[in-house]
């Protein structure tokens, strides 16, 4: 059976056309799972429970994917193929252009704290984050994703003598959920063989409630509940460069990346309820208040750079340095209960990949190690009237276990991190978490092969 030059070129055409609208489809399922997979997952389920968490913005998440993240979290001057890297756009541009990438993380962990001898241990998990990124030329790449900006959770209480009534006590319960995500759009521009350079514009929203209830033990007593619900929204930019320094014929080669954000005011609105409770009536008396502002939150200036030593496809070792201008972000702030402060964050981290091409599955899993430390971006007050700041180190192994293609890769990352109060007599946490997550790798704009 033959057919002519018409039919075999229809038949092409076609062909193409059905690959086309099939990666199409699969682009579609991919970003819609990534923005409606985390509603329905942050509704059933909390990433922290920190008493932290209480205050400013609640705690900062980590804007890295896990193939980073079991890196120490390094990302400033890190450039590879296979990895979607949206701290420094400039980085989209290392991705071959024939290749879509996509990548979307769950974690999963224990939280454990520490006070005067006392200890409680807590699950926590959540999404962590969906990327895409797809190349646009030769010299441009293209990506998009949602990405956790940070989380409110925690749930604890004391009890205290009532002022002036003897043998009488009053129960302090503090719950507190909530999170921030933020949806970006980023381009990357090869503008010479060495050098990229690269723009992310996001929107940040979220709601965060706080919740303090206290319960007299005194029959006839009004028992107040405070309810503060906080709507934040936002946009921000973050502009990234990189920089190659070939050193062998053979892949050796210096990274260097550089990253900045402009501060950015946050709307916010805040309603604060009252409800008052008397014991035994049951009768409520409710006060409502809101609160519209554009100078309450800022996003800072962030400043970041990074050295990274690479052999291709083999070696990642590097280091990274961020600081943040929350000092000056939340200056407007010091008539609520805590300060910020300017905020040091520094990463060392590595991944080896003994060899790629080997026959050996083990020889093709990257192998990851990393250490981090950072000041906390706030100071919260204390029993004695001051305020107290607070440190985190951490420390993560991580492996990149290639799939049956050899392109896409499942990253489990494991990492521990323990925060320390300035304070002896300070809330001590430890973390330990399991993340896990799945980078598809399509060879996108590869033509189609016809017998």
């Amino acid at each position: 059976m033959t057919c002519d030059g018409h039919s075999y070129h229809s038949y092409y055409n076609i062909a193409y056309m059905s690959r086309h609208i099939a990666r199409i489809t699969t682009i579609v399922t991919l970003l819609a799972a990534a923005f409606l997979i985390p509603s329905t997952v942050s509704a059933q389920s909390n990433v922290t429970e920190s008493p932290y968490s209480r205050f400013g913005l609640g705690r900062l998440d980590k804007q890295t994917p896990h193939a980073l993240r079991g890196m120490g979290g390094l990302t400033t001057a890190i450039r590879d193929n296979m990895i979607i890297n949206p701290a420094n756009p400039a980085s989209y541009t290392a991705v071959d252009s024939m290749t879509f990438l996509f990548d979307f993380g769950l974690s999963i962990g224990m939280n454990m704290l520490t006070e005067a001898g006392k200890r409680d241990a807590r699950m926590v998990g959540n999404f962590d984050y969906a990327t895409a990124l797809i190349p646009l030329g030769k010299h441009f790449a293209a990506s998009a994703g949602l990405l956790p900006y940070s989380t409110v959770g925690y749930r604890y209480g004391t009890r205290v003598p009532v002022p002036g009534v003897q043998d009488h006590y009053a129960a302090h319960a503090y719950k507190g959920q909530g999170n921030l995500q933020e949806v970006y759009l980023g381009f990357a521009w090869k503008i010479l063989p060495y050098w990229s350079l690269g723009v992310n514009a996001s929107y940040l929203f979220g709601n965060l409630q706080h919740e303090r209830r206290i319960t007299y033990d005194i029959k006839e007593s009004l028992n107040p509940t405070f309810l503060d619900h906080l709507r934040i929204r936002s946009v921000g930019v973050r502009i990234g460069s990189q920089g190659i320094i070939p050193l062998s014929a053979d892949g050796h080669k210096i990274n260097i990346g550089f990253t900045y954000e402009p501060q950015l005011p946050m709307w916010s609105r805040q309603l604060s309820l009252q409800t008052e409770t008397v014991s035994g009536k049951g009768a409520q008396v409710i006060h409502a208040d809101t609160i519209t502002s554009k100078s309450l939150f800022a996003r800072p200036h962030v400043f970041s750079a990074g050295l990274a030593y690479q052999i291709e496809n083999k070696l990642i070792a590097g280091a990274d340095v961020k600081y943040s201008r929350w000092g000056k972000a939340l200056a407007t702030n010091q008539s609520l209960d805590y300060q910020g402060v300017d905020q040091w964050q520094v990463a060392l981290g590595m991944s080896w990949i003994p060899n790629e091409r080997s026959s050996r599955y083990g020889q093709r899993i990257a192998y990851r190690a990393g250490l981090q430390g950072e000041n906390a971006y706030l100071r919260i007050p204390n029993s004695l009237g001051g305020h107290n700041s607070y440190y985190q180190i951490g420390a993560n192994l991580g492996l990149g276990l290639p799939l049956v293609d050899r392109r896409s890769h499942v990253d489990v990352t494991l990492g521990y991190s323990y925060l320390l109060p300035s304070s002896r007599t300070g809330l001590a946490e430890h973390y330990l978490t399991l993340g896990v997550a799945l980078r598809f790798n399509e060879s996108w704009f590869n033509p189609i092969k016809l017998d």
